[in-house]
C-alpha cells in the first residue's frame, strides 16, 4: 500500500511538470488560491571508518519526491484553509540497499512513502493569524529540518502576529511532530526519546527590532515533566553594505528539566559569538561556542540554531568548546548570477576525562549552490561536501558526506 500511494503520487507530480512547463515557472495569483510544489532529485552518502582505514560503514539513498500543495484564498478576508502531500522513492536498487538506509533521504531501511503532511485551518484579524493542526513550523529549536528530501511537520495549534511595528510573535502548543524519514506523527515526547510516551511542547516567541540593524530573538520551549529550553539570539549589522559591512552575532541558550524530569535531571547551557565581514563579494566569518559541563544540549525536534551547526556535527556536548572559521564568496560579481560558493569549519574541543569525557572532533565543509534564472527559474543545484576528523582514542570515528540535490519549485495556480 505505501509503495503504490508513492507511486500515484510520483506519477502526479511529473505528469504536472512535464504537461504544463509554462505554467510551472510563472507566480500567478488566483481567486481560485494558489497550487505550488517542489520536486527534487537526490542523492546522499555518509561513509565512517569503523577499523582501519577503509570508510566501510556505509549509509546511501538516491531518491525522487517533492511536494503538491493547495491553499485557499482569504475567505471573507478571514478564513482560510491548506493542505500539502509529500513523497518521496528511491530511484535506483544499487543506491539504495536496506542495510544501508538512514540517510534522512527515505525510511531507516530505504523505502518510499508519501504521506499528508501539512492540513489546516486558518483564521485572521488585522495582523495576526491562527493555524490549526498540519503544518510547518520555522523557529530556532521547532523547524522544518528541510535538509534533505521532505520537511518536518507538526499538529500544533496556536496563533502568530506583528500587529505591534517591529515585532513579531508566537504563542503555540505542539503535539506532535512528522520526522523527515517516515509518513508517522509521534508525540514530542516520543521524539525526544521517551519511547511510548504522550506529551507536547508549549512554545512562546518573539522577534523584534527595537532599532534598525539590531534584530533581537528570543524564544522559550516548555515541554512537561522533560524540561524548559530558552533560546536567545541578537545580531548586530553595520558598516556599507556596498563597500565594507560587518556582522556581531550572540547567541545563548539554557535548558535544565522541569516537573518529573522524565529524562533524567540536568541543567546546562551553551553561549557563542561570531564576528563576520564583507567586502567585494567575500564574506569570512570567525566565532566561538562553549557547552556547560553539565550536559549537553538535547537537540530534538529540528535543526540547531547555533552558526556552527555543520553538516555532521553541531558542537553541542557537554564541555565543548569550538571554534568556527568560515568564508563565503557571490559569484554574480563577476557575471555568474545565481551562483554562491562557501566554505565552514569547526573545531571541537572536549573533556579527555570524567562522566562527560568524549572525542575531540573536527569538521570540514564545502558547499556549491547554483540557482538558475530566465526560462529555468525555479531549478537549482546544490552540492554539499563534509569531512569528518574525531579523535579515534575516545571512540570517534573518522566519516565523510556527499550529498548532491536537484530541486525545481513550481507555481501552478
Amino acid at each position: 500500500m505505501r509503495n503504490n500511494k508513492v507511486c500515484i503520487f510520483l506519477m502526479v507530480l511529473c505528469l504536472i511538470l512535464f504537461s504544463f512547463p509554462a505554467l510551472a515557472a510563472e507566480k500567478t495569483v488566483s481567486k481560485y488560491g494558489t497550487v505550488t510544489g517542489q520536486a527534487r532529485m537526490y542523492y546522499f552518502t555518509q561513509r565512517n571508518k569503523t577499523t582501519g582505514d577503509d570508510f566501510d560503514n556505509i549509509k546511501e539513498s538516491l531518491a525522487l519526491g517533492g511536494f503538491l500543495k493547495y491553499e485557499t484564498p482569504w475567505l471573507a478576508d478571514m478564513f482560510g484553509f491548506g493542505a500539502a502531500v509529500y513523497g518521496t522513492a528511491p530511484l535506483s536498487g544499487e543506491l539504495n540497499q536496506a542495510d544501508e538506509g538512514g540517510t534522512g533521504l527515505l525510511t531507516s531501511n530505504n523505502e518510499g512513502f508519501a504521506v499528508l503532511g501539512e492540513a489546516y485551518f486558518k483564521a485572521r484579524y488585522s495582523k495576526t493569524e491562527m493555524r490549526l493542526w498540519r503544518q510547518r513550523l520555522e523557529t530556532p529549536f521547532i523547524n522544518s529540518n528541510d535538509s534533505r528530501m521532505i520537511p518536518q511537520t507538526y499538529e500544533a495549534y496556536g496563533i502568530k502576529s506583528s500587529d505591534v511595528e517591529n515585532l513579531t510573535w508566537s504563542l503555540y502548543w505542539v503535539d506532535k511532530e512528522k520526522a523527515r524519514d517516515t509518513e508517522l506523527f509521534k508525540s514530542m515526547s516520543d521524539m525526544a526519546g521517551l519511547d511510548g510516551t504522550d506529551g507536547g511542547v508549549f512554545m512562546a516567541g518573539a522577534d523584534w527590532t527595537p532599532v534598525e540593524k539590531l534584530p533581537l530573538r528570543f524564544w522559550n520551549y516548555y515541554a512537561p515533566d522533560l524540561d524548559n529550553t530558552f533560546f536567545t539570539q541578537a545580531a548586530y549589522v553595520f558598516g556599507d553594505p556596498k563597500d565594507v559591512g560587518f556582522t556581531v552575532l550572540f547567541q545563548g541558550v539554557d535548558q535544565r528539566s522541569v516537573g518529573d524530569e522524565r529524562a533524567g535531571e540536568y541543567g546546562t547551557a551553551e553561549g557563542g559569538l561570531k564576528g563576520g565581514i564583507t567586502f567585494s563579494g567575500f564574506t569570512f566569518d570567525v566565532g566561538g561556542t562553549i557547552v556547560g559541563n553539565s550536559a549537553g544540549i538535547r537537540n530534538s525536534w529540528g535543526n540547531y540554531p547555533f552558526f556552527n551547526n555543520l553538516m555532521s556535527y553541531a558542537f553541542n556536548r557537554a564541555g565543548e568548546k569550538a571554534l568556527y572559521l568560515g568564508a563565503a564568496y557571490d559569484f554574480s560579481r563577476l557575471g555568474a548570477e545565481g551562483f554562491t560558493a562557501n566554505i565552514k569549519t569547526g573545531f571541537g574541543d572536549t573533556p579527555d576525562s570524567g562522566d562527560n569525557a568524549s572525542f575531540d572532533r573536527n569538521e570540514y565543509n564545502l558547499n556549491l549552490n547554483y540557482a538558475f534564472d530566465g526560462g529555468l527559474e525555479g531549478l537549482s543545484i546544490l552540492n554539499r561536501w563534509s569531512y569528518q576528523d574525531a579523535d579515534e582514542d575516545l571512540g570517534g570515528r573518522d566519516g565523510y558526506q556527499v550529498r548532491l540535490r536537484f530541486q525545481y519549485n513550481f507555481q501552478l495556480l
